[in-house]
C-alpha cells in the first residue's frame, strides 16, 4: 500500500515556510503497545521527531510530505496527543489514502530502542516507556502532591 506513497520527514525551516494545517485523520495502532511502539517505529523511519516533550499528552510529532500520483505535495503529521498515536492532515480523500498508507508503514518497521520519561497530569502520574531489544516496556508512578505542583509550576512557564 505504501508503494504509491514516498514519504519525506520535514525540518522546522519547511514546517514554518509551509505552515501544514489539518486534524486527526485516523489512529497509528489499535494495540495499547502501539503507543509505545509507534515512536520507536518513527524513529526507525524519519529519525528523530520535530519536538519530544515530557507532557505525554503532546509527546511528539513529526511533519511528512508526500507527492501523489497526479503530482499533488501533501502534508501529514504523525503525533501522540491525548488520544495516543495519530496522523493528522486535510480532511480529503488523498490526504486519507497517503495516512493509511503511511499508518501501514509505521506498523510494519521495526521499532528502534528508546527511552522516554514524562507526565501525565490527569492521574498525575510519571510515565517511563520506551523499546529495549523490540520489546515494548511502560511504568507508572503517582506523583506525590510536591512533584505535582513543580510540573505545573515547570508547565505554566513555558
Amino acid at each position: 500500500m505504501s508503494a504509491e506513497f514516498t514519504f519525506t520527514v520535514l525540518d522546522q525551516e519547511a514546517v514554518d515556510r509551509i505552515a501544514p494545517s489539518g486534524s486527526r485523520i485516523r489512529h497509528i495502532g489499535e494495540k495499547p503497545e502501539d503507543q509505545i511502539l509507534s515512536l520507536g517505529r518513527l524513529k526507525t523511519l524519519f529519525g528523530e521527531p520535530l519536538y519530544l516533550s515530557e507532557d505525554l499528552e503532546d509527546q511528539y510529532t513529526y511533519f511528512l510530505s508526500t507527492v501523489t500520483a497526479d503530482g499533488r505535495t501533501l502534508c501529514l503529521s504523525a503525533y501522540s496527543g491525548p488520544t495516543g498515536p495519530v496522523i493528522g492532515g486535510e480532511q480529503n480523500e488523498a490526504s486519507r489514502a497517503a495516512a493509511d498508507a503511511l499508518a501501514a508503514l509505521i506498523n510494519s518497521a521495526s521499532p528502534a530502542d528508546y527511552d522516554y520519561e514524562g507526565y501525565y497530569l490527569d492521574g498525575p502520574c510519571r510515565v517511563r516507556m520506551g523499546v529495549r531489544n523490540g520489546v515494548p516496556y511502560m511504568e507508572e508512578d503517582e506523583l506525590s502532591d510536591e512533584e505535582f505542583e513543580q510540573i505545573l509550576r515547570k508547565t505554566n512557564n513555558r
